[in-house]
């Protein structure tokens, strides 16, 4: 399985198939490649309202609570529509794999945690790019642990992927007087690349012969009541936002729903090696919408950052030449 089909902060998780009246061909290929690209622009979308969010008195913990609940209520209302049009999902799954996908939503609370708490101090578009390192970190983990060889692909591809982290940091700006970038933002963003890559590894294990739906209809509750948990016992919950505040709360909460089914479908269509391509629309949205929304600054090392970051994640996406026979 390649790395890059457990992709994303954008939910790693596998595929779902079920019917399309679309027939194979190009209208059919170009529809999947626009599916995915709305699903990673609308997470690029999210790190936007998340800043509104924050401006509307929202905290970390009430906009995360807020937002897996709304994401399980899109999922397990798009498995039950699923259902009812006849499509056969396996809802209920053996205890011990049940269990497993308890786990990965456990881990998914750190995932989501260290990201939303590295955008409260860094740029929209920063965070997204440097979050964007995980696929990279997917591939060392399975070098270094799960006796994968480390290819001269993989290689240039770690390279890339620091160097460019390295620039979209920029510390000669970060250093300079009156600077106003965040090294624990980064360390916060860096940790949450961390936990999804090892969410990444363990989803491939654990996810065999389980759909992806499905699997999300686990991990997302099991996330969303452990906030829920947490902002109840501490009382750290903001009633008191503003209305934008809490319309873009909701907003993410439905959006991160949605863009779980709509990566699902899109992967089912053009195949995980290509979505894991058309996601980079992600931090690209992000960046472009920091900058026209948020005044967030774009400089040319940034910008060459970000494309190192995308260039490395493109270039281990690329199949093998006998993978292309075969495709």
């Amino acid at each position: 399985m390649n790395q890059l089909e457990q992709l994303t902060e954008t939910a790693p998780i596998q595929s779902i198939s079920f019917k399309t009246k679309l027939q194979t061909g190009s209208g059919r290929h170009w529809l999947g490649i626009g599916i995915v690209a709305i699903a990673g622009a609308s997470y690029g979308v999210q790190s936007v309202l998340a800043k509104y969010a924050y401006e509307g008195n929202a905290n970390v913990a009430s906009l995360l609570t807020i937002r897996f609940i709304g994401a399980g209520l899109v999922i397990w209302l798009t498995i039950w529509l699923l259902i009812r049009r006849g499509v056969r999902l396996q809802v209920r799954q053996p205890r011990r794999k049940a269990l497993s996908f308890f786990l990965l939503g456990l881990i998914w609370i750190t995932n989501a945690l260290f990201y939303y708490m590295g955008l409260e101090l860094l740029p929209a578009g920063t965070a997204a790019l440097l979050v964007f390192v995980f696929p990279v970190l997917i591939v060392l983990w399975s070098v270094l642990f799960f006796n994968e060889k480390l290819s001269w692909t993989k290689t240039i591809a770690l390279g890339l992927a620091l160097l460019g982290c390295f620039l979209t940091v920029d510390p000669g700006t970060a250093f300079m007087a009156g600077a106003t970038f965040s090294w624990l933002g980064a360390l916060y963003v860096f940790g949450s690349a961390f936990s999804n890559s090892w969410y990444s590894v363990l989803a491939q294990h654990f996810g065999k012969n389980t759909n992806g739906l499905i699997m999300a209809g686990y991990c997302i509750p099991v996330t969303a009541v452990c906030f829920t948990l947490y902002v109840s016992v501490t009382g750290t919950f903001r009633f008191d936002m503003t209305v934008a505040g809490w319309i873009c709360c909701i907003a993410i909460g439905i959006l991160t729903g949605f863009s779980v089914f709509l990566l699902l479908m899109g992967i089912n269509i053009i195949g995980a090696t290509r979505s894991g391509i058309v996601a980079t629309s992600e931090p690209a949205v992000a960046v472009l919408l920091g900058a026209l929304l948020l005044d967030e600054s774009i400089n040319a090392a940034k910008l060459l950052g970000g494309f190192l970051i995308v260039l490395a994640i493109l270039s281990l996406s690329r199949k093998p030449a006998e993978e292309f026979a075969h495709a």
